[in-house]
């Protein structure tokens, strides 16, 4: 009898969360997004892709000012409006091959419509939580750590208000994992290979997968595997990709945003060049790629130097360390770490979700010139001067609590 209720209980809390959380997500359905534009250039390459043209092949500056063929001069007819919205036309899409097919997929419903793409948005998102309560139920971990994702308002925002892309990839990634942790090698492979023709950070969680010590053949099958399911799914974009043009070449050589670790390290490396009589313009290229090493180091030490972590926790860290790094920290990217936050909390990273809205202040600023130092000197700090400190403590408590363990087995051993 007690029992039964319980689970009635447990049944009726989860029906409220997922009630809830889903009222939220129709409360924005219907609204106006605010200062955030992305979803244009989704929308003009969904149409251009659903018309059998190649979305990399021209800029939408280009196609403003005719260039093309007839069937894009078509479509600058019917969606001028559009294209004439698009945020930094001069640059090729940087989007993927499978997130570009779900542009498509949402012109082929409704072309144009937001409500359609919200509605596509919100099906990958019901996955998502769908595959977070097998992956907390597989992992014995309470249901209501579902809230974290669920319940999120900073994410709820992003994606159904200023309707980011990201959470397509959700899906793809937490089912990988799944797969790898029921066994199904193959299967978790492709299915990452289809995350990362999403967004390109899932290809940070490769390596957690593989034991390349304990299993030398596996690991070189996965790679294979990997690596040629990447150049299929990647084909679309070699061509016209390598460009000047190209969004993944000018988003790697010079985009930079909300990021005050980067912007500490290129000052730095300013002054080491000047200070060198070498053009301090040199500095971008010395610090992206000083960040890169940096973030392999730490995805190498996560992946093979920490082996008692669950493949959550890993990916958590992994990721965690990409966004902190980054030259760009834009708010969406931050949804990247709310599902793992699911199954392995961390305060520090959670507390970016109070944090992260005053990257909008920044909006304020460019009418007010004279204060804009503000913003980065001191806004960006309150961002994540908190989020670093309390990550501090946590590393500090994780290596207290393993000296401690140590101990324990040491005094264990030698009873």
């Amino acid at each position: 009898m007690a029992v039964g209720s319980f689970r009635k209980n447990r049944a009726c809390s989860l029906l409220l969360i997922v009630l809830f959380g889903l009222g939220f997500r129709v409360l924005f359905l219907f609204s106006t997004p605010i200062l955030e534009d992305d979803f244009h250039r989704y929308f003009w390459d969904g149409a251009v892709l659903a018309s059998g043209l190649n979305p990399y092949e021209h800029s939408p500056e280009e196609v403003a000012e005719g260039g093309g063929n007839e069937k894009l001069k078509e479509l600058r007819q019917l969606y001028g409006n559009t294209l004439e919205k698009v945020n930094h036309p001069h640059v090729k899409t940087i989007y993927p091959p499978v997130a570009e097919f779900f542009f498509a997929l949402s012109y082929k419903i409704s072309p144009m419509s937001l409500t359609a793409w919200r509605i596509m948005l919100l099906v990958f998102d019901l996955i998502t939580l769908a595959l977070l309560f097998v992956s907390l139920r597989r992992l014995d971990i309470p249901l209501q750590s579902l809230l974290i994702y669920w319940w999120n308002p900073l994410l709820v925002q992003q994606i159904f208000n200023s309707v980011h892309m990201d959470v397509l990839a959700f899906p793809f990634v937490l089912g990988a994992i799944l797969l790898f942790l029921y066994g199904r090698k193959k299967l978790w492979t492709l299915a990452l290979s289809l995350a990362v023709g999403v967004k390109l950070w899932p290809a940070l969680f490769f390596g957690l997968f593989l034991k390349p010590l304990r299993e030398k053949r596996e690991t070189l099958l996965q790679t294979i595997v990997f690596a040629v399911a990447i150049l299929i799914i990647f084909l679309p974009t070699v061509m016209f990709q390598l460009d000047p043009a190209s969004g993944i070449v000018m988003y790697g050589k010079s985009w930079q945003n909300n990021s005050p670790f980067f912007a500490a390290v290129l000052s730095g490396w300013e002054f080491v060049l000047e200070a060198m009589d070498i053009h301090p313009g040199h500095a971008q290229t010395h610090s992206r790629v000083g960040v890169i090493a940096v973030l392999l180091a730490w995805k190498f030490y996560v992946a093979f130097a920490s082996g008692s972590l669950g493949i959550h926790r890993k990916a958590l860290l992994v990721i965690g360390g990409a966004f902190l790094l980054s030259p760009a920290q834009f708010p969406w990217y931050y949804t990247w770490l709310l599902p793992f936050l699911c199954v392995a909390l961390s305060p520090g990273f959670l507390a970016l979700t109070a944090l992260l809205p005053l990257y909008y202040l920044q909006y304020y600023f460019p009418s007010h010139p004279e204060e804009m130092g503000m913003f980065r000197n001191a806004v960006v700090w309150m961002e994540f001067g908190p989020v670093w400190a309390l990550l501090a403590w946590e590393w500090w408590r994780f290596r207290a609590s393993r000296r401690t363990s140590a101990v324990r087995a040491g005094v264990a051993g030698g009873g």
